[in-house]
Protein backbone atom coordinates (compact mmCIF):
# COMPACT_ATOMS: atom_id res chain seq x y z
CA UNK A 1 0.00 0.00 0.00
CA UNK A 2 1.77 3.56 -0.90
CA UNK A 3 0.35 6.36 1.67
CA UNK A 4 1.50 9.75 1.46
CA UNK A 5 2.80 10.15 5.04
CA UNK A 6 4.28 13.39 4.77
CA UNK A 7 1.04 14.98 4.91
CA UNK A 8 -0.63 16.81 7.65
CA UNK A 9 -3.08 15.06 10.26
CA UNK A 10 -5.99 17.09 10.16
CA UNK A 11 -8.24 18.00 13.07
CA UNK A 12 -12.40 17.21 13.45
CA UNK A 13 -12.73 20.30 11.76
CA UNK A 14 -10.24 19.01 8.66
CA UNK A 15 -7.74 21.55 10.09
CA UNK A 16 -4.00 20.65 10.00
CA UNK A 17 -3.11 19.69 13.40
CA UNK A 18 -0.25 21.73 14.58
CA UNK A 19 2.84 20.87 17.51
CA UNK A 20 5.06 23.21 19.24
CA UNK A 21 8.89 23.43 18.65
CA UNK A 22 11.38 23.60 21.59
CA UNK A 23 12.99 26.67 21.75
CA UNK A 24 16.53 26.89 20.29
CA UNK A 25 19.10 28.97 22.27
CA UNK A 26 16.06 30.56 24.41
CA UNK A 27 13.95 31.06 20.70
CA UNK A 28 10.56 30.55 20.52
CA UNK A 29 10.70 28.46 17.19
CA UNK A 30 6.95 28.44 14.57
CA UNK A 31 4.81 25.60 15.36
CA UNK A 32 5.04 22.87 12.50
CA UNK A 33 2.40 21.21 10.41
CA UNK A 34 1.84 17.20 12.82
CA UNK A 35 2.15 14.42 9.85
CA UNK A 36 1.55 11.06 9.59
CA UNK A 37 5.61 10.43 10.28
CA UNK A 38 5.39 12.16 13.18
CA UNK A 39 2.83 9.93 14.23
CA UNK A 40 4.36 6.82 13.12
CA UNK A 41 7.76 7.74 14.43
CA UNK A 42 5.77 7.56 18.14
CA UNK A 43 4.15 4.77 17.39
CA UNK A 44 7.08 2.29 16.77
CA UNK A 45 9.10 4.42 19.53
CA UNK A 46 6.50 3.60 22.16
CA UNK A 47 6.35 0.99 25.07
CA UNK A 48 4.67 1.17 28.50
CA UNK A 49 4.11 -1.47 30.68
CA UNK A 50 0.69 -2.04 29.71
CA UNK A 51 1.73 -2.36 26.00
CA UNK A 52 5.19 -4.31 25.97
CA UNK A 53 6.78 -5.13 22.67
CA UNK A 54 8.32 -8.82 22.35
CA UNK A 55 11.86 -8.77 20.58
CA UNK A 56 10.58 -9.79 17.61
CA UNK A 57 7.86 -6.65 17.80
CA UNK A 58 10.87 -4.80 18.52
CA UNK A 59 12.71 -5.49 15.51
CA UNK A 60 9.59 -4.99 13.05
CA UNK A 61 9.18 -1.73 14.45
CA UNK A 62 12.44 -0.98 14.00
CA UNK A 63 12.30 -2.19 10.10
CA UNK A 64 9.48 -0.25 9.60
CA UNK A 65 11.02 2.95 10.95
CA UNK A 66 14.11 2.56 8.80
CA UNK A 67 11.94 1.85 5.69
CA UNK A 68 10.37 5.09 6.79
CA UNK A 69 12.73 7.53 7.87
CA UNK A 70 15.94 6.08 5.97
CA UNK A 71 14.77 7.74 3.23
CA UNK A 72 13.08 10.59 1.97
CA UNK A 73 10.29 9.88 0.02
CA UNK A 74 6.57 10.72 -1.67
CA UNK A 75 5.19 7.98 -1.09
CA UNK A 76 5.79 4.72 1.29
CA UNK A 77 5.25 1.73 -0.13
CA UNK A 78 3.86 -0.44 2.88
CA UNK A 79 2.61 -4.44 3.22
CA UNK A 80 -0.59 -4.97 4.55
CA UNK A 81 1.50 -6.88 7.89
CA UNK A 82 3.36 -3.42 8.47
CA UNK A 83 -0.11 -1.48 8.00
CA UNK A 84 -1.81 -3.54 10.23
CA UNK A 85 1.24 -3.55 12.58
CA UNK A 86 0.56 0.50 12.78
CA UNK A 87 -2.90 0.72 12.92
CA UNK A 88 -2.84 -0.94 16.38
CA UNK A 89 0.20 0.59 17.44
CA UNK A 90 -1.62 4.04 16.70
CA UNK A 91 -4.54 2.84 18.46
CA UNK A 92 -3.29 2.10 21.35
CA UNK A 93 -0.99 5.28 21.43
CA UNK A 94 -3.26 8.18 20.09
CA UNK A 95 -6.67 9.80 20.54
CA UNK A 96 -9.25 8.85 18.58
CA UNK A 97 -8.64 11.71 16.44
CA UNK A 98 -5.59 10.99 15.08
CA UNK A 99 -6.39 7.12 14.96
CA UNK A 100 -9.52 7.80 12.91
CA UNK A 101 -7.48 10.10 10.45
CA UNK A 102 -5.20 7.59 9.87
CA UNK A 103 -7.71 4.42 9.30
CA UNK A 104 -8.96 7.07 6.58
CA UNK A 105 -5.15 7.36 5.34
CA UNK A 106 -5.16 3.88 4.57
CA UNK A 107 -8.95 3.13 3.63
CA UNK A 108 -10.58 1.85 6.41
CA UNK A 109 -12.84 4.47 7.57
CA UNK A 110 -14.58 7.03 5.53
CA UNK A 111 -15.10 10.16 6.93
CA UNK A 112 -18.93 11.49 7.23
CA UNK A 113 -19.43 14.79 5.95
Amino acid sequence: MKLNLDQAVKDFEGKDIMQQVAPIDGVKQPDTVYTYKDVIRIAVNTIDEKNPMTAEKKVYAFQIGTKIFGKKLKEYDLTTEQVSFLKERIGVFFTPVVYGRFLELIGDLRSEE
